[in-house]
């Protein structure tokens, strides 16, 4: 009796197979040809479970987000204010050897926003959500006195997501701005202004 091959699951794996052949090789060469070789099928049984490559590169741009998000509610958990937004720019911001690869991907698809509207819609959700997680994380960090009362919330919160976005573009880039501390640098001066003792002495800034 064949054995029964999990819809979802062989998706997953052809998508993963995707990104992982994109990370070694770089996104040119993860062509549909190069996916099924390396799963070791033909071509065109890909086409069993997508309906064309521009779906498994979507569902592919989808994955890395999914697994940034996962990795920002599990490092935020409980924690709020300060903490938080801290635990979500180290999992957003190119500073870490996943976040490097991810961002080096990510700014690739981008180029093919303009060409693949469901590419930007998906971003533009994903940046929003983003933003109304540092917009909270910065009201309870004022809220809990970590942040002067006077700290322009939903200013600061745009000009962090605009860093986010930026900064994976000069890690792809190579250049001097991507440098870990000088992000970090970045990420202080934008805050500094607005912090308290408390806040400061909280998450060493």
């Amino acid at each position: 009796m064949p054995k029964k091959i999990d819809r979802e699951e062989r998706r997953q794996q052809i998508v993963r197979t995707y990104l992982r052949i994109a990370d070694r090789d770089g996104l040119e060469a993860a062509t549909s040809r190069a996916v099924a070789l390396e799963l070791g099928v033909s071509t065109g049984s890909l086409w069993h479970y997508f309906t064309g490559f521009d779906d498994v590169v979507f569902r592919a741009f989808q994955l890395i987000f999914d697994r940034t998000n996962a990795r920002i509610t599990a490092r935020v958990g409980d924690h709020g204010g300060l903490r938080a937004l801290m635990a979500l720019l180290e999992e957003a911001l190119p500073v870490g050897e996943e976040t490097e690869r991810e961002a080096l991907i990510v700014t690739n698809f981008w180029g093919r926003a303009s060409s693949k509207p469901e590419l930007g819609r998906f971003q533009s959700e994903v940046g929003a959500m983003w933003l109304r997680q540092i917009t909270d994380h910065l009201t309870q960090a004022v809220d809990a006195g970590e942040l002067s009362s006077a700290t322009p919330v939903q200013e600061l919160a745009d000009v962090l997501m605009v860093l986010i976005t930026g900064l994976q573009v000069e890690c792809a880039l190579k250049t001097p701005l991507a440098q870990t501390q000088r992000q970090w640098r970045m990420i202080r001066h934008c805050l500094s202004p607005w912090l308290t003792d408390t806040g400061r002495t909280g998450v060493g800034l």
